[in-house]
């Protein structure tokens, strides 16, 4: 924990992303810290953080 103006600050995982390529394919593994899984496959690196970015924003809300 980061102390901050006198409290503290606790640290939550919101999401951990996972990024392989294999097979000429790039394959984004999503864990939500709400227990939500989910894989995106794609052959364009660009077009999967497009899908892994919709997916977190949805998750997330407009804020993120």
């Amino acid at each position: 924990m980061d102390e901050t103006l006198g409290g503290t600050r606790e640290e939550e995982t919101l999401v951990s992303i996972e990024i392989v390529k294999g097979n000429g394919r790039y394959t984004a593994k999503i864990q939500s810290g709400l227990g939500r899984y989910v894989e995106y496959e794609n052959d364009d690196f660009e077009n999967l953080l497009q899908q892994v970015y919709e997916d977190i924003q949805e998750e997330l809300g407009p804020t993120f």
